[in-house]
């Protein structure tokens, strides 16, 4: 009998250390949460995969999918940055237009804010789903001043860690550069990689022979505008860059848009790029792990690919913010 009871002690004991052992795994090494499109070669949303269809890389090291959503009915906090800077005189009452069919577009439940920045971002209206709200805070809105583009962007990612929802997006609307801000480009990028938030740039492009742009779209539409874009951004501070919004998107898994100006006060062109992101939020999986290290202050790189070879998009690292 005795030995019976040490062995069962003996076996409590271990079991205790174990869970311990477990707790602390989970203290030392946060989850990390990926966010992947899957499009077929039409670029068509592909839907109903498991997490065995996809295969996760962190540093070139194959990972273990801890946790695994499709996204159809998952609830979403998005943040919206509107530029009011001068520039956007002739377009503001167009995009506030498209902006507000977006937020009923999109999930009942989602919470949204709206942040506009010019000189500087102001909040608008917080955390809401009471859509008459985001309505009336979109009214009255005058275009004035400079592009605070990064302090915007900046402050949208401060804010969306508030949101109730795990799932977060930020839609950002500009037609210029930046001209006021006191954060620096690499300030926002690293913001962007601290955080799990999909960024979805929309650029408004004086050009006027542009046609819309996706800035993920084929080698074959996106060789229309590259240089043509550059050349206009170098001497204009009122231009849109697209290397800029490209970072922002491509280092959070979200996608850019250029849209010309003149496509924009027709406003379906606005309004069908504002339903794609909408119907895009619906259609995505989340992909979450545990790193091999715990957080080290260093940016990790990620590859996510699916068995079947289609096209995945999905940021391409995090960092791994110690402290």
């Amino acid at each position: 009998m005795r030995r019976r009871f040490q062995a069962l002690s003996l076996a409590v004991v271990l079991l205790t250390l174990c869970a311990a052992a477990a707790s602390q795994v989970r203290v030392d090494v946060r989850l990390v949460n990926v966010i992947a499109t899957v499009t077929d070669n039409r670029g068509r949303a592909i839907g109903n995969l498991t997490a065995n269809d996809f295969t996760l890389e962190e540093d070139g090291k194959p990972q273990a999918i801890a946790h695994f959503t499709q996204d159809e009915n998952v609830p979403v906090s998005i943040g919206i940055l509107l530029d009011t800077s001068g520039s956007m005189d002739r377009k503001i009452r167009t995009a506030v237009e498209a902006v507000e069919r977006f937020t009923r577009r999109v999930h009942e439940n989602d919470d949204i804010f709206l942040i506009t920045f010019s000189g500087r971002p102001v909040l608008r209206q917080d955390f809401t789903d009471d859509r008459q709200k985001l309505s009336q805070a979109l009214r009255h809105l005058n275009a004035t001043g400079g592009t605070a583009l990064y302090d915007g962007v900046k402050e949208g990612i401060a804010k969306i860690r508030s949101g109730r929802h795990s799932k977060r997006a930020i839609l950002v609307i500009t037609d210029g550069q930046d001209t006021a801000s006191s954060a620096k480009f690499e300030d926002v990028l690293q913001s962007i990689r601290e955080s799990e938030v999909l960024i979805y740039p929309v650029g408004i492009s004086g050009l006027t022979y542009a046609k819309s742009f996706d800035a993920f779209a084929p080698a074959s539409v996106s060789a229309m505008f590259p240089s043509q874009i550059k050349r206009t951004a170098q001497n204009k501070r009122d231009e849109v860059d697209l290397n800029v919004l490209r970072a922002f998107s491509e280092n959070s898994g979200g996608r850019a848009f250029l849209l010309a100006e003149s496509l924009v006060n027709r406003g379906s062109q606005i309004e069908k790029v504002l339903d794609t992101i909408a119907d895009e939020l619906r259609s995505q999986y989340t992909l979450g792990f545990y790193p091999s290290k715990p957080d080290d202050g260093r940016y990790h790189l990620l590859r996510l690919r699916t068995h079947t070879g289609n096209a995945v998009r999905a940021r391409k690292g995090f960092l791994a913010k110690a402290g």
